[in-house]
């Protein structure tokens, strides 16, 4: 039977693993050299652009659809009401209770009925506003995410300020108005991924050695 001495050691766990990795390397001595940008923030950047062009495209046809796709949507609820109209006799507190005998989906159908208004027009510009703004924000992500996504090559602290931002948007507009598709959903990952890369190995290495420089300058 054989003793550890000293301390037994243990693995690293996760936590040590994540702290390891947000610990800046230390900086290489300034040769006065031009400071290339290393490969995963050229990576970082491809990201943030493909993201932007994504969040950018969907914006623009929001807002140029906007109307129509308002129209649509008001058109499938009035037709909803109708046939609340047609079935239970009305909706909200006109709708009538079906009797005991009625199916559980006539029933489901009636309680849907209770829910609905009648959608008036301060209503119907109310949606619109909202669907304009949330287009524009959308654009505005897009555009935050390319212009800082393009200038992380240069190594500039405001570009990375710049893509965080857009990420914090992209969480906020999500969280707020539940708008995410498959499309900002992936849009969003891209930029987070860009982020990720600029912060923490080669990429962080190489914007310390950029703000080092411009300090030193």
């Amino acid at each position: 039977m054989s003793f550890s001495s000293g301390e037994d050691r243990k693995r690293p766990g996760i936590f040590d693993s994540f702290r390891a990795a947000m610990t800046p390397a230390p900086l290489p001595e300034d040769d006065g050299q031009p400071i290339s940008p290393p490969r995963t923030v050229n990576i970082a950047t491809a990201l943030c652009l493909i993201g932007a062009l994504i969040f950018i495209f969907i914006g623009a046809v929001s807002l140029f659809t906007a109307d129509e796709q308002l129209d649509q949507a008001v058109a499938t609820y009035n037709a909803s009401i109708a046939d609340c109209q047609a079935k239970v006799g009305g909706i909200g507190d006109a709708v009538q209770t079906p009797p005991d005998t009625a199916s559980a989906d006539d029933k489901a159908f009636a309680d849907s009925c209770k829910g609905y208004k009648v959608l008036t027009q301060d209503v119907i510009d109310s949606a619109k506003t909202q669907n304009m703004i949330i287009s524009v924000v959308i654009v505005v992500i897009g555009l935050l995410a390319a212009a800082g996504g393009w200038f992380l090559r240069a190594g500039a602290r405001w570009a990375r300020l710049m893509v965080v931002g857009a990420v914090l948007l992209s969480v906020i507009i999500t969280m707020l108005f539940q708008v995410s598709n498959l499309f900002t959903l992936v849009a969003t990952l891209l930029i987070v991924v860009a982020v990720m890369l600029s912060f923490i190995g080669k990429g962080g290495v190489y914007f310390a050695r950029m703000r080092a420089r411009r300090a030193s300058s």
